[in-house]
């Protein structure tokens, strides 16, 4: 590395292109650079002024490429503002509390750009989205901008977590309009001992609970993530995290990260690690959904906590197994509908059904319990091919663990299911009753096949779990109940199934069949 630029960019990149010529380095703000093999460092300059920064959409700088790649989808990152006004130990987003505004002039120029270049997929690199009403006037710019020329199809944000009226109307508009398929509400960390130590406040679990129901009502899937590894977290504590949060009703989607030391977070000074014994482990960067061992020319690095005063290197393989299996089992719903009967009818909470059947699975022989075993040592060889899971049998792509769980698992459901029943008969289910959840739990699950399928049950289970779903228990109805499931897609292969059910429809529930595609006889 020859020259390293401290803060913003913009303008800094500008005056190093005419400086470095001349070799007047000295004059130029906000960098490092090596001179007599001494490192130089110059002072740092103030922070951009937005209003005077040029769109590079707009100026052109891209339309050669947009010309030249015209059969491919290419997609955007907008910013509307830049900084964050929360300090939490593990970000580095702010490095003051100021949060600075783009002209929504600007913006409006830049989301037309996209539209009339037909830019499909909108990142937006705020870090809470929906904290400024201003925000509100964005989307319906965006809305407009769709319905006028056909894009942009979605608009992906990262939702401010305080603002929460807000915030639904904002993913009310964007969900009604197809432009994003879900609201994140990030945790984080559902530790008090590890919300104190790195400096943040969360929601409640009860206002949690309530705006689940809320945006369930409204028809709008839910999204939430944990970091693995912060400082004053347990396996415990956060698989229990885990659990609280399903028993609270998000079992559609929960994300969970491993906890990496980024250079300007606070997490990253040595007295914090000191202080917290805070153990890291350098892995290769491998990027989720990406083309699995794929050459680069440079090879990135992350450094991942590996330990902590509060979670042992043991610990943390046991809480990442945890993590995959039930997130693999649950918010993937191969189990899902068996967990909900086991914790209504026989208490059994998930916490005790998931930590059972990772210790069930590491146990078992054959190809599940490798894969298990595989995942395991992984785990215990830190990584050492990065966060990510592979294998050739789901195909050429890196996956997150849960994600690799689950294409393991409905590769071959069959097989799956037959490996995991001597786990699921310890729970003394009455055999009629086991029979039809395992039939109905497994028409549930959309495979790759694309096949119809019908399905007849003694017990009136679709009813028996809407119930659950809405969080109005009724007892299971004996009544000769005739399922029939016509799938809406069909897959060229599996890994088109693994693209299009696991990455690209996750938020959205596409592992589960929908209403539209079940119809329901009884006799």
């Amino acid at each position: 590395i020859d020259i390293i630029v401290q803060g913003e960019g913009e303008t800094v990149f500008a005056e190093l292109l005419k400086k470095i010529p001349a070799g007047k380095l000295e004059n130029v703000n906000s960098i490092a650079y090596r001179k007599n093999g001494q490192i130089v460092v110059t002072p740092k300059s103030c922070k951009e002024d937005l209003s005077k920064l040029p769109s590079p959409y707009t100026a052109g700088v891209f339309d050669l490429i947009v010309e030249k790649y015209k059969d491919y989808q290419l997609d955007v990152i907008i910013e509307t503002n830049r900084g964050c006004p929360y300090s939490c130990a593990y970000c580095e987003w702010s490095d003051s509390r100021k949060l600075r505004l783009f002209p929504i002039e600007k913006i409006r120029d830049e989301i037309l750009w996209c539209a009339r270049n037909k830019m499909e997929y909108i990142l937006c690199a705020d870090s809470n989205f929906g904290l400024l009403k201003r925000d509100l006037e964005i989307v319906d710019i965006l809305v407009e901008t769709k319905k006028k020329y056909g894009y942009p199809k979605v608009f992906r944000v990262d939702n401010e977590k305080n603002s929460e009226d807000r915030v639904f109307e904002i993913c009310k508009k964007l969900n009604k309009n197809g432009m994003d398929k879900g609201v994140t509400i990030s945790f984080q960390t559902m530790s008090p001992v590890a919300l104190e130590n790195i400096g943040r406040k969360n929601l409640t679990l009860d206002h949690f609970s309530g705006l689940i129901k809320r945006y369930t009502q409204a028809g709008i899937p839910t999204y939430s993530e944990l970091i693995l590894g912060l400082p004053g977290e347990t396996f415990e504590s956060f698989s229990r995290g885990i659990c609280s949060l399903l028993e609270k009703g998000n079992n559609n989607t929960i994300c969970v990260y491993p906890c990496e030391i980024l250079p300007n977070a606070l997490m990253a000074d040595p007295e914090y690690r000191k202080k917290y014994k805070i153990e890291t482990v350098k892995v290769k960067y491998r990027n989720f959904h990406a083309v699995a061992h794929s050459s680069e020319e440079v090879e990135e690095y992350s450094e991942l906590v590996r330990s902590t005063y509060s979670m042992s290197r043991d610990d943390w393989v046991k809480t990442h197994l945890f993590s995959a299996c039930s997130l693999g089992f649950h918010a993937f719903p191969l189990l899902r509908l068996v967990a909900f009967y086991l914790y209504n009818e026989k208490k059994t909470d998930y916490f005790r059904f998931y930590s059972g059947l990772v210790d069930y699975l590491l146990s078992l022989p054959g190809l599940i319990g490798d894969i298990w075993r595989d995942m395991k040592y992984r785990l215990d060889n830190s990584l050492k091919d990065g966060k990510v899971y592979s294998a050739s049998r789901i195909g050429n792509t890196y996956w997150t663990f849960e994600e690799g769980a689950f294409l393991q698992a409905v590769r071959d459901l069959n097989l799956t299911f037959k490996e995991i029943l001597p786990y699921l008969k310890q729970f003394d289910i009455e055999t009629n009753v086991f029979e039809d959840l395992i039939e109905y739990q497994k028409a549930m699950v959309r495979d790759a096949n694309g096949k119809t399928n019908t399905v007849s049950l003694r017990y009136d289970f679709p009813e028996y779990f809407s119930n659950i779903l809405i969080a109005n228990y009724q007892p299971l109805k004996e009544r000769k109940t005739i399922i029939k499931i016509s799938p809406d897609r069909t897959f060229e292969d599996f890994e088109t199934y693994a693209r299009e059910i696991v990455w690209y429809g996750r938020r959205n529930e596409a592992a589960i069949y929908k209403k539209h595609e079940i119809t329901i006889t009884y006799e």
